[in-house]
């Protein structure tokens, strides 16, 4: 009994703080600063861009010179990245309005990512009425590449806007404000494009429920109906302005990146393994939960549906360099796998699945492989502490 003793105290314990009106902000801040004490942001990159002779990040650059002359930008054969953001027009947006100023673009990033876990927590609660498995879902996600990387990016990736807005646009149920959140997350990073298709499949899935037809003929039909076919538009005309500006703007461009180094080839592969268990960590046991819910239920249609979609998001998300950074954009996989487990299973056993997944994605250290096999460490407050106290006694002990 000791260690059911233990968790049942573990349980009674959150649950005793999360008292008061505004439970869930304090939820989510708490998990926000855990995360950023577990896993401190590179912010010394930032400085030192900031810095008249420090390092640059390329992306910041030709973030201005695209906010300066969006089809023409300068020095576009600078860097080999460059020919990658020539239709990623959220931050070069962001810059104009912001006169340049990346300090604000990242407060106001890291506030979307305060919002994305505030989002997640509200809806979880309004649909399990649970505050513990609000609790442990959140705890989790804000400990996953997902919501560390809203942070962490100090580069101009952008990937935090693109989360925050593909969000919204799952969660709502207006199509015009579901519209413009695709638009504004496809224009922000193409591998929303791709999620835009999770987005169908979470929409699928919960008029399945909610109507009680899994039949195939039903699951079509969601497919291309209601908020599913907001998504159909949004694809359609963003292809139609992508394919009119490429072709009048950037004649003859292409993805030289994409694919290489060859998708299998030996420094790429080494880290393959690695990024797919590093960008959902413990939300595993969420995403084989949900799955075998599906399978001892009998909806097998439904678990090939989604199997194929999770399959596309591994197929794309390996055929690029940062394997991390696409992968996490199959977040809406995590909401699915809960929202099936809250029609089918018990809410003691669906605590048990998430206090396992919490305890995994707290304990676990934050480490971007990005398709390789080099580990780059977040380091925990206290290491990042030592590393500076050493350079300021000249210890060199983590030189």
């Amino acid at each position: 009994m000791l260690f059911e003793n233990f968790y049942q105290a573990f349980l009674f314990w959150i649950e005793s703080k999360l008292s008061g009106k505004h439970w869930l902000w304090k939820l989510t801040l708490f998990s926000v600063c855990l995360s950023l004490f577990l896993a401190v942001p590179p912010y010394s990159l930032l400085a030192a861009h900031l810095k008249e002779t420090g390092v640059k990040l390329d992306a910041w650059i030709f973030i201005h010179n695209q906010a300066e002359d969006l089809f023409h930008p300068k020095d576009i054969t600078y860097d080999v990245r460059r020919e990658n953001m020539v239709m990623r027009w959220t931050l070069p947006l962001l810059s104009f309005l912001t006169h340049n100023n990346i300090l604000l673009i990242i407060l106001l990033q890291g506030a979307l990512g305060v919002l994305f876990l505030y989002k997640i927590a509200s809806y979880t609660f309004t649909v399990s009425q649970d505050k513990l498995i609000t609790s442990l879902l959140i705890l989790s996600i804000a400990n996953i590449f997902v919501t560390v990387w809203i942070f962490a990016d100090v580069h101009g990736y952008g990937d935090g806007f693109a989360y925050f807005f593909l969000l919204t646009a799952l969660l709502s149920r207006k199509p015009v404000l579901i519209f413009l959140c695709l638009q504004a997350a496809f224009f922000t990073d193409e591998r929303a494009v791709v999620a835009g298709g999770y987005l169908l499949l979470w929409w699928i899935v919960t008029k399945a429920y909610a109507k009680n037809d899994f039949s195939f003929s039903a699951l079509l039909k969601n497919t291309f109906t209601g908020e599913s076919a907001v998504v159909w538009v949004a694809w359609a005309i963003y292809f139609g302005i992508r394919h009119y500006v490429l072709a009048t703007y950037f004649p003859g461009h292409s993805y030289s990146t994409i694919g290489t180094p060859v998708l299998f080839a030996d420094a790429h592969r080494n880290g393959l393994g690695s990024s797919i268990w590093g960008a959902f960590e413990g939300t595993w046991l969420l995403l084989i939960a949900g799955a075998l819910g599906l399978y001892l239920t009998g909806r097998y249609i439904l678990m090939a549906a989604l199997s194929f979609g999770f399959i596309i998001l591994v197929a794309t998300g390996i055929y690029v360099h940062d394997i991390d950074r696409a992968l996490s954009y199959g977040f809406p996989f995590l909401l699915m796998a809960l929202f099936v487990l809250l029609k089918i299973a018990s809410r003691s056993s669906i605590r048990k699945v998430l206090f396992f997944t919490m305890v995994i994605c707290v304990t676990h250290p934050q480490v971007f492989y990005m398709g390789y096999n080099k580990i780059l460490w977040l380091e925990p407050l206290p290491v990042k502490a030592a590393m500076l106290l050493d350079r300021y006694m000249g210890w060199n002990l983590f030189n």
